[in-house]
């Protein structure tokens, strides 16, 4: 017997090196494992629950795999400014008026979106991540590479200019180091949680601080999640703390955190030599296209470090800034903003695209068995719709159209269902135990209060937003 299977259908299984396309194909799910996939001719047990797959795109699970998830609850509160301002003068006058309740409101929100869209797997990116894993990420029933941040910055950076180095709290480094520790020990045994640690960016460590997590990610076989090398602001930083001739790379390289165990985020302000040198250490990659063309108007490396070889995932980040957090379309942006940035309509291709949001993600978040439909591997799986107006129509021969159709004309309102460790987590477009009115209406009201709260400071802190407010634009 089996539990759940999905039959007639068009699979994408990632097997071998191209996409595994297999056609009236069947997959099939006992005790959270896949046990069967192949023709459905050949299916010979009687699933308990079947998915009919007729007129479907069926694939592993889609992998967001770097994602700020609480805040979601300041979406447009932080976008078109540059860069420098972003963070100290946009966003964070915002932020500073939110608590821990509007972070998980906000964190509900972001992962319906994304579950709604076909994420099965979450890079999560926060302090306090546990209290997001329980009130946002659980009664969602996906999995998630939890990501302790782990930073010392003190909390009132307004007063100092760009390249004067931010000042260290070195208790709060060590706090958060410890709840990072805490997390490793909570969901040692929990096949759904896989804890990181979240040493936040170069520039918010002290080096023996990062010297440390270093060590003890190497003694127990723990990666490190990192932003590096992502922008303007931290270049500056990283050149008044350490030399003017020093940059992220390089003093990570002296630090000896190059390596397997590093998963470098973003990347877009190094060299290509130091990217480059980041694949050859055995560095993974996470590139964030809509947010980084938003916050930085930039384009991730996501080709060129797959061009060095490094596994290479991509994530939605956060939602103030590029605003979103649907998954599919997130894949369309990678394949156009890749296309424009190397003035080569083949760079990323569909088929590409799709392995860069599945298995790629995977890989790069430590977890390869989820981005594939095989035998043996966690049943982390989604159906598309093929009949949407944006998809249809496709055809498969002479070749399989239901691959660029998905990337190019449709969004995460193509996904009819999402499966989690074998676990029905969106049946037929409705999400599964999880009241989505409430979860909007408490978001709307949370944002309601903070933006509020914040007015005054965000005014002051007087960002380009602000001029466009005052010019009567929003």
């Amino acid at each position: 017997m089996m539990d759940l299977a999905v039959v007639d259908t068009t699979l994408v299984t990632m097997r071998g090196d191209r996409l595994g396309i297999v056609d009236d194909g069947a997959v099939g799910v006992k005790n959270g494992e896949i046990v069967y996939v192949g023709p459905t001719g050949d299916l010979e047990a009687d699933p308990d629950e079947t998915i009919d797959g007729s007129n479907r795109l069926t694939m592993p699970g889609l992998v967001d795999a770097h994602v700020h998830m609480g805040h979601t609850v300041l979406r447009g509160g932080a976008q078109d400014v540059p860069e420098i301002e972003w963070m100290t003068h946009a966003l964070g006058p915002l932020a500073r008026y939110t608590d821990e309740d509007d972070w998980a409101a906000g964190a509900r929100l972001g992962v319906l979106e994304a579950v709604r869209s076909g994420v099965t797997t979450f890079g999560a990116y926060t302090a306090d991540v546990a209290h997001l894993v329980e009130e946002a990420y659980r009664p969602f029933g996906v999995r998630v590479a939890a990501t302790e941040t782990i930073t010392a910055v003190v909390d009132d950076q307004d007063e100092r200019g760009p390249g004067e180095p931010y000042a260290f709290d070195h208790e709060k480094g060590e706090a958060a180091l410890a709840r990072a520790e805490a997390l490793f020990d909570e969901y040692a045994d929990d096949d759904l949680i896989r804890p990181m640690y979240g040493p936040q960016a170069l520039d918010m460590v002290p080096p023996e601080l990062l010297e440390t997590i270093r060590d003890r990610a190497n003694e127990h076989e723990r990666d490190l999640h990192v932003h590096v090398a992502q922008g303007r602001r931290e270049r500056l930083q990283i050149q008044a703390r350490y030399g003017e001739d020093e940059s992220t790379v390089s003093v990570l390289d002296d630090l000896g955190v190059l390596g397997e165990r590093l998963i470098a985020v973003h990347c877009h302000d190094a060299t290509p030599a130091e990217r480059e040198r980041l694949a050859e250490a055995g560095a993974r990659f996470i590139g964030n296209p809509s947010s980084i063309a938003a916050i930085d108007g930039i384009t991730p490396p996501i080709v060129e470090m797959r061009e060095y070889g490094a596994p290479t995932g991509i994530g939605t980040d956060q939602a103030p800034g590029p605003g979103a957090h649907d998954m599919l379309a997130e894949l369309r942006t990678a394949c156009l903003l890749s296309k424009t940035d190397r003035q080569d309509p083949t760079a990323l291709p569909a088929w590409e695209a799709i392995q860069v949001g599945t298995l790629g993600g995977a890989t790069a978040l430590g977890m390869p068995e989820v981005g594939v439909l095989e035998e043996g591997t966690p049943a982390d799986l989604i159906t598309i719709d093929l009949d949407r107006p944006g998809i249809a129509p496709t055809v498969t021969q002479p070749m399989h159209t239901a691959i660029p159709n998905v990337v190019y004309g449709e969004s995460g309102g193509a996904v009819s269902n999402v499966v989690v460790d074998g676990e029905r987590v969106v049946r037929d477009r409705d999400v599964v135990g999880v009241d989505e009115e409430a979860i909007i209406a408490e978001a709307n009201e949370r944002a309601k209060r903070a933006f509020e709260r914040g007015t005054d400071d965000w005014q002051a802190a007087g960002s380009e937003l602000v001029d466009a407010v005052d010019d009567g634009w929003l």
